[in-house]
């Protein structure tokens, strides 16, 4: 049964080793100022794969309560990572997070704040993103809302990455879809959920003054994956409303 005031940060690990520190102290911080707002939330972390340095650096992090949990699974695949740890969520919302990128500490607060001004069909990611490490860049996301959307863009665009907030029914109602790099063809599950997403009705917003620095790799990243099989986009419902 979920819980009202409970927020589900789900934060998939795979070999980031050291990288997982200062993620999750970032997350600590999204934690107490949560807290300071009345809010609680626990941690449904994922460890695919065999990776002993990465789980030690989790279980032996501060940040990590007791309450919080470490599933190690074997599915070899981002999308079914955070659909097993989903499932096992309590929490009125969810939140997706990367074991290996830092974010504001207003992120999470405003995402839930903007649903439950705006009503359960809003799905919310941060405002800013910041690239660093293999290549450096910032953009704004935009919102659905906003008059400079045209939803033929989604064609050839992603607008929103797989960073969001919504009401944890919206993921089991819309889960991702299995990408698994050189076995399906397909790639770009965040893409791909955003698409389905607003093919069933809900709408993607931004939460003012919330940014995610995203880590970019030069290898071993599932965007460069994605990239050097030619991946393709798997078949959506938004694109026969076009």
């Amino acid at each position: 049964m979920a819980d009202d005031r409970l927020i589900s940060g789900i934060v998939t690990f795979h070999k980031e080793r050291e990288l997982a520190v200062p993620t999750l102290h970032s997350i600590e911080r999204m934690r107490c100022f949560l807290e300071s707002h009345g809010w609680q939330m626990e941690l449904v972390m994922t460890l695919d794969g065999d990776d002993a340095a990465t789980e030690q650096a989790v279980l032996d992090h501060p940040a990590v309560r007791p309450s919080d949990v470490l599933h190690r699974i074997h599915v070899s695949d981002l999308s079914l990572s955070r659909n097993y740890a989903i499932e096992r969520a309590r929490g009125t919302y969810v939140a997706t997070l990367d074991g290996d990128d830092l974010f504001s500490e207003n992120w999470i607060h405003g995402a839930v704040q903007l649903i439950e001004a705006t009503g359960p069909k809003t799905i919310v990611h941060p405002a800013l993103l910041i690239a660093f490490g293999a290549w450096t860049a910032y953009w704004y996301q935009i919102d659905q809302t906003d008059e400079r959307f045209l939803p033929e863009s989604l064609m050839s665009l992603n607008h929103w990455n797989a960073c969001s907030v919504a009401r944890r029914e919206v993921f089991v109602q819309c889960p991702y879809q299995y990408a698994r790099v050189g076995e399906s063809g397909f790639g770009f599950e965040d893409w791909h959920w955003n698409c389905e997403t607003i093919a069933q009705g809900y709408t993607h917003r931004v939460a003012p003054n919330t940014f995610r620095l995203e880590r970019r790799k030069a290898e071993g990243s599932l965007n460069v994956a994605h990239q050097s099989h030619a991946a393709i986009l798997r078949p959506t419902a938004f694109f026969d409303s076009l």
